[in-house]
């Protein structure tokens, strides 16, 4: 009995950033959510907790660029690996300082709390002590660092993935995960561009009758139709093999013939009028009335 196969699938390291950016979709709908959290709070609305609100709101465009782009086949044509790796490098500053700006702001609130209380007997520590308003709101404060440092760090590790993609385009100049991506003939084949390779080389299987199917048999297969693709271009040579060489078929009687001394002369030349019965008889032609136009040395005519 064979074993089964415990071997991982091989993932492409651009599906892996995206499984990151899709986490962190959900991280940052989730930080978000505390925020607003926050902002319901008693004690006010801190600038501070505002930049962070509207880093989550800066990353939505982020996201769907860094997501959709090498996802959708008709949004690739929007794709450089200097744009990724820009974004990717711009959120990780903008989380970096979100993060520590509402870090600093839970960390100054507990601080002047702590001030305020020296003299008081209930001395309280921590978020109980908050200056800037309840112990709640410190707590909630305290989560959004959290997922703000968790997305900071992810960050990191999708502009790992971006730089690298730009180290290896500056190497080759092509595009990486292009020849793993099966959705990548999908890109050569959507509107935004053509492929027009592809369909010569169907031609080219069905001239050489290569084709799939019933070709090999001989019946109306690609196969068959490129044999008779062969011969009609045989014939086709042969044709025109037919029509230059002139002494197979005879002239048109009474043409015009510029070298001619007299009107009952011919061109050699083949009939190219209309004939429902083919081609005409054979001309035999009387050259008793021709001149002699040839060259001829000096000694040839002293004689």
């Amino acid at each position: 009995m064979p074993f089964p196969n415990l071997r991982m699938p091989a993932t492409s390291p651009a599906r892996i950033k995206n499984l990151i950016h899709g986490f962190q979709a959900v991280l940052i709908f989730l930080a978000w959510v505390l925020t607003i959290a926050v902002f319901t709070k008693s004690g006010g609305i801190d600038g501070r907790s505002g930049w962070f609100f509207g880093v989550c709101w800066l990353s939505i465009p982020a996201l769907i660029y860094l997501v959709a782009v090498p996802t959708f086949p008709r949004a690739r044509r929007f794709g450089n690996v200097y744009a990724f790796a820009t974004v990717d490098a711009l959120m990780i500053i903008l989380w970096f300082s979100g993060w520590v700006a509402v870090a600093s702001y839970v960390a100054e609130g507990k601080s002047k709390g702590q001030d305020e209380q020296k003299d008081s007997k209930d001395k309280k520590s921590g978020c109980d002590a908050f200056a800037y308003g309840s112990a709640s709101k410190c707590s909630v404060s305290t989560a959004t660092v959290i997922f703000g440092v968790v997305i900071f760090l992810l960050f990191i590790s999708t502009a790992y993935f971006s730089f690298r993609n730009v180290a290896y385009f500056r190497r080759t100049g092509t595009m990486p995960d292009a020849v793993s991506d099966p959705t990548f003939d999908a890109q050569t084949k959507a509107a935004f561009s053509s492929n027009p390779a592809h369909e010569f080389e169907e031609e080219d299987e069905f001239r050489l009758g290569r084709g799939g199917g019933a070709g090999g048999s001989g019946g109306e297969g690609p196969s068959h139709y490129g044999q008779d693709r062969d011969e009609d271009y045989a014939l086709l040579q042969q044709s025109e093999a037919d029509e230059l060489g002139g002494s197979h078929h005879g002239g048109v009687s009474g043409a015009y013939d510029p070298t001619s001394t007299h009107g009952g002369s011919v061109m050699h030349d083949y009939d190219t009028s209309y004939n429902s019965g083919g081609y005409t008889s054979r001309f035999e032609e009387n050259t008793e009335g021709y001149r002699d136009t040839s060259y001829h040395s000096a000694t040839e005519y002293s004689r």
